[in-house]
């Protein structure tokens, strides 16, 4: 028996980074605590967002349509926010990858959003080949990350990652746990879909802008 196919990259080749769901819950586990010990399940879904303020003044997260997921490199890809004055909006994309755990807390499957410290980590344990990969059904190791604070403000933390002395082969229930479909949870919006997302609920683009958008679109599909 083996584990459930997860979508992402195996983690003896992901990169590190540059200078809905199919289930009713989806549980993120958080790291707010000074040790917090998980299995990583499966792939890695590679991302980076950018946080947008909406017409309600709410922070809300669309993926950066130029950062490739496969390659995990930034290309020349359509994206609305080439369109946006700097002046408006000048914010970089943020790292944001998610892999599915194991809670060992509680021994519950959750989500993780990596951070970027901890990823490089775990990325060069992923490497060794002492160590292998951490999701690795047999072969694979549970990592606790230590959380410590720096400093009196909120981005004071750093994060270190420790793997575990030896392999723990995943469980039977654990091997048949049905993992979090990161593709659909995540799911990547069109060029299309995302600038009109960005008309109707921020102030970005004009109406007009997207009337020249469905334009072109129905001149495309002519």
């Amino acid at each position: 028996m083996t584990t459930a196919t997860t979508s992402g990259r195996d983690w003896s080749q992901v990169k590190k980074p540059q200078s809905g769901g199919d289930r009713a819950e989806i549980v993120r586990i958080k790291l707010d605590k000074e040790t917090t010990k998980v299995r990583i399940i499966g792939n890695v879904l590679p991302r980076y967002v950018r946080w947008v303020t909406t017409n309600e003044g709410k922070k809300h997260p669309l993926e950066c349509l130029s950062f490739d997921r496969d390659t995990e490199e930034f290309t020349n890809a359509r994206d609305p926010f080439k369109e946006i004055d700097e002046a408006i909006y000048n914010e970089k994309p943020q790292f944001s990858y998610v892999v599915n755990v194991i809670d060992r807390a509680d021994g519950k499957l959750k989500l993780m959003d990596i951070k970027t410290t901890v990823f490089k980590q775990i990325v060069d344990y992923a490497r060794d080949p002492d160590y292998g990969s951490p999701a690795d059904p047999e072969n694979g190791y549970d990592i606790t990350i230590k959380r410590e604070k720096t400093g009196p403000l909120p981005q004071n933390v750093k994060y270190s990652v420790m793997p575990g002395r030896n392999s723990t082969p995943l469980t039977t229930s654990e091997r048949t746990m049905e993992a979090f479909n990161l593709d659909s949870i995540f799911k990547r919006s069109t060029y299309e879909e995302q600038k009109e997302w960005l008309w109707k609920n921020t102030a970005y683009f004009t109406e007009e802008s997207v009337d020249d958008l469905k334009s072109t679109e129905t001149m495309e599909d002519i």
